[in-house]
């Protein structure tokens, strides 16, 4: 998405209680892969549109090795349910509250973390 709005959730969620080693952002899917393969996350929030590419074709990838979040102002039941056939663990709207990604973020997290 636009820099603004990845800085603003980076922010968001650095400053939440949410108990998080590194965050980091992408603007387009190459990006987004290289900072996986060097983070190794245990969640990845990805939005449907990453920098006009799109996001949701990464989920499989992602998905192999983090909890795939997507966040996303796509809300309609074709994005919901492409991004869950291809395998993400929430789906958040952007007009959702915060808490609603923070505790999404915190179960992906909790969820990958249990079983390592």
């Amino acid at each position: 998405d636009q820099f603004a709005v990845r800085e603003g959730l980076a922010r968001l969620i650095t400053c939440s209680a949410t108990p998080l080693r590194y965050v980091s952002t992408a603007g387009n899917t190459a990006e987004a892969l290289q900072a996986a393969a060097r983070l190794q996350p245990d969640v990845v929030v990805l939005d449907a549109d990453l920098g006009g590419e799109d996001g949701l074709a990464l989920i499989p990838q992602l998905g192999r090795t983090a909890g795939v979040l997507v966040l996303t102002s796509h809300g309609d039941a074709g994005t919901r349910a492409r991004a869950a056939a291809l395998g993400a663990a929430a789906f958040v709207e952007k007009h959702q509250p915060a808490a609603d990604l923070l505790g999404a973020i915190e179960r992906l997290g909790h969820r990958s973390n249990v079983g390592g």
